[in-house]
């Protein structure tokens, strides 16, 4: 991601510089701000007129971070799913919001692990299975579950398990 107005490690220090570009009356660098960021252009204008006090919060902030890396990644099907399963562990999780909000932190190293666990915990699958399926018997399938996808999650950005 090309990062004009700079990267920034906390969601005070994106709010601080959109202040900043709000006090100089540079409406296209605050648009422009926010969308570097994944903030929605209607936060800006709401930000800009006045209807909130800052242009994101912790959670708006992750999740437009989220929606940049899988667009960036071109995510479909599983990994899209993914994806909107680690946004939704943001819903009433500061901690998490801001964990995945950090620079150093990529949803691509959670997707790869959630890979590499699947992959290394596959499954035959059952003959009845393979049959509707028109697959060969014995076919196998890697599964990364929810629980194991939050897991992985926390880990990564947190870097503790939590129960």
């Amino acid at each position: 991601m090309v990062h004009k107005f700079g990267v920034f490690n906390t969601v005070e220090e994106l709010n601080l510089a959109a202040a900043a570009q709000k006090a100089e009356g540079d409406e296209e660098a605050l648009y422009a701000l926010a969308a570097e960021n994944g903030i929605d252009r209607d936060e800006a204008e709401f930000y800009l007129e006045g209807t909130v006090e800052e242009l994101t919060t912790p959670i708006m902030a992750a999740i437009g971070k989220l929606d940049l890396e899988a667009a960036e990644l071109g995510l479909k099907s599983q990994l899209l799913d993914w994806k909107c399963y680690i946004a939704s562990m943001c819903a009433g999780d500061d901690e998490m919001c801001r964990a995945v909000f950090r620079p150093d932190k990529e949803l691509v190293s959670v997707l790869a692990e959630g890979i590499r666990y699947a992959s290394q915990n596959r499954t035959v699958l059952p003959d009845k299975i393979t049959e509707l399926a028109g697959i060969p018997k014995n076919s196998a399938i890697g599964m990364t579950g929810r629980d194991e996808l939050r897991r992985i999650a926390e880990e990564y950005y947190l870097g503790v398990k939590r129960k």
